[in-house]
């Protein structure tokens, strides 16, 4: 069943027919409807406050982060308060839209194959549905190192490389590439002012492992700058390169409505505001 989202006042109906990154084909065309918050319809670009359910302003968990000329869409997930989790549905064959998944914060996981099925590990609640991947290639998952985004039994979360990668206690996991920040240290294959630019999401978590911070950009933008973002900026010396062109990040009242039915994933990151 679509995501029921509160407070809206319009359908927005989205059949897109947009380039799946991983495949280079056009994904299948589909209808996907959901209700947009009042963000969405009122033309707005910066988060609002919808109310909440006992009639409250609640922030968006959505904002807009300044970075070397350009901006970033950013939601800081302190995992006291957040639960954070990451979904496929296997039978799902032609990809699952964001505003098919339940949470308050939604962003597509790692890289997929054209068939939807996610190019590296992938663990949901415990139980690994893809397992890891450390095969050469050619793209951008293979662009070594990649790493491993993971959230453990104990409340924490890491990134490590994918290579280091253990599985004890983990309880949600996404494989992608390139790793963006490791220990501090950029990808050594990145480059300066590289003209290699796309709209770009990504998953840091800072160094106590307590916060996972998730991001995408406004604009094209180059891997060396989005991953000083996240280091510089954002404060995490481990992070994840996610997706390409493709890519969304949704949250109630952010006035990204639109990235619900942008495209079909395979794997999503959800994150829920805990009770």
């Amino acid at each position: 069943m679509p995501r029921r989202l509160a407070s809206g006042i319009l359908s927005l109906v989205g059949v897109l027919a947009l380039a799946a990154c991983a495949s280079g084909e056009p994904a299948p065309a589909r209808t996907v409807t959901v209700t947009p918050s009042p963000s969405a319809t009122s033309g707005s670009a910066g988060p609002s406050a919808p109310a909440g359910p006992t009639g409250s302003a609640t922030p968006s968990a959505i904002e807009t982060v300044e970075f070397d000329g350009q901006s970033f869409d950013v939601a800081v997930l302190d995992l006291d308060a957040w639960e954070v989790r990451v979904v496929w549905d296997p039978e799902a064959s032609d990809g699952t839209y964001l505003g098919e998944v339940e949470g308050d914060v939604l962003t597509n996981a790692g890289i997929f194959t054209p068939s939807y099925v996610p190019g590296g590990l992938l663990v949901s609640d415990g139980e690994t549905l893809v397992g890891l991947n450390l095969n050469e290639g050619s793209g951008n998952f293979h662009l070594l190192p990649n790493a491993v985004f993971a959230l453990h039994e104990d409340g924490s979360a890491s990134v490590v490389d994918s290579t280091q990668y253990d599985g004890t206690g983990v309880t949600q996991a996404t494989q992608s590439g390139p790793a963006l920040v490791l220990d501090g240290s950029l990808h050594p294959a990145f480059t300066p002012g590289s003209t290699n630019t796309a709209i770009r999401n990504g998953v840091g978590v800072t160094a106590d492992g307590r916060t996972v911070v998730l991001a995408i950009s406004r604009a094209p933008v180059n891997l060396e700058t989005f991953a000083r973002l996240f280091r510089d900026a954002l404060d995490c010396p481990d992070a994840l390169y996610l997706d390409g062109q493709i890519s969304g990040l949704w949250a109630a009242g952010a006035g990204r409505d639109v990235d619900l039915v942008l495209q079909p994933y395979a794997g999503v990151i959800s994150a829920t505001r805990a009770p």
